[in-house]
């Protein structure tokens, strides 16, 4: 599977979330490399630059999206959803469930970087220092600033990752509650890169979501293949052959983080046109686009 071959690029983040760049830089770095679609997909927020399901600038197509972690079989999970109403209160409302327990992470999180590193900065200080919403890569990023690590790698291998120092376990909502949200908002429901969820098997994990509605799973995209025994063995064509099994659309994305990032890479991974329009096409089932 070619993951460079196609004309859009569905996952990507901005500085509403955990990008370094604006809607505006997606848009001109889209042209750039002559997508004909992205999505903009912050974790949890959807930005406030979007103001409509979908919006068109000269020949690209910026689909509102987001990008939501959720809870099944006691598993962490992200779900992308596609085409989404912005001004949907109950969407809102669920972000903002899964948004609370984020901040109380990571206060958590920097009591317990005080308890075990020499870390004097308050959660206050910290949360100032983020345009979108705070996450570990910031925390990581300070971590680094203030010496006490050399990279956001070992940031999280010493103190934030799941087996790190001050790690803290974050409360989730329940996948069907996001599911439901999101088609309510007009969307359509992706798992997010597959083999980037922490499952022995993640067969039975896609059979729960695709009892709960979920309409896609993401195929191509840059995590396929990854050779580490916490993550589900999951590469594209496996990703491929759990859609077809349990008759799921397909999605596809870089989970672009912007310059100066490690993730820099918008237009690296790409959706094909039938498949964009077999999503867009369902985008309409649930409400009309225009």
């Amino acid at each position: 599977m070619d993951i460079g071959e196609g004309v859009a690029d569905l996952h990507m983040h901005t500085t509403a979330s955990d990008g370094t760049c604006s809607v505006t830089d997606r848009i001109e770095q889209a042209q750039d490399r002559g997508l004909d679609a992205i999505a903009v997909t912050d974790h949890d927020t959807i930005s406030g630059d979007l103001d409509g399901r979908t919006s068109v600038h000269g020949d690209l197509e910026l689909v509102t999206g987001v990008e939501v972690r959720a809870d099944v079989q006691e598993t962490k999970v992200e779900l992308l959803g596609y085409y989404v109403d912005p001004a949907d209160h109950g969407l809102e409302d669920v972000l903002e469930e899964v948004r609370s327990y984020r901040r109380q992470r990571n206060r958590r999180l920097v009591d317990r970087l005080q308890d075990v590193a020499d870390f004097d900065r308050s959660y206050e200080e910290i949360r100032a220092t983020a345009d979108g919403i705070l996450g570990r890569p910031h925390i990581a990023g300070i971590l680094v600033e203030d010496g006490i690590v050399g990279s956001v790698g070992e940031a999280f291998a010493e103190y934030l990752g799941a087996d790190g120092a001050a790690f803290v376990s974050m409360e989730r909502v329940p996948a069907a509650t996001v599911v439901e949200a999101i088609q309510a908002a007009g969307g359509v429901v992706s798992l997010a890169h597959p083999g980037r969820v922490r499952a022995d098997d993640i067969e039975p994990i896609v059979e729960e979501l695709a009892a709960a509605g979920l309409d896609a799973i993401e195929v191509p995209y840059p995590y396929g293949g990854i050779s580490d025994n916490d993550y589900a063995d999951v590469d594209c064509s496996d990703a491929a052959a759990l859609a077809d099994q349990f008759d799921l659309l397909h999605t596809g994305g870089s989970d672009c983080h912007g310059s100066d990032s490690s993730k820099f890479r918008i237009g690296q991974v790409r959706l094909d046109a039938e498949r964009f329009d077999a999503l867009r096409e369902q985008a309409e089932t649930r409400r009309p686009l225009n």
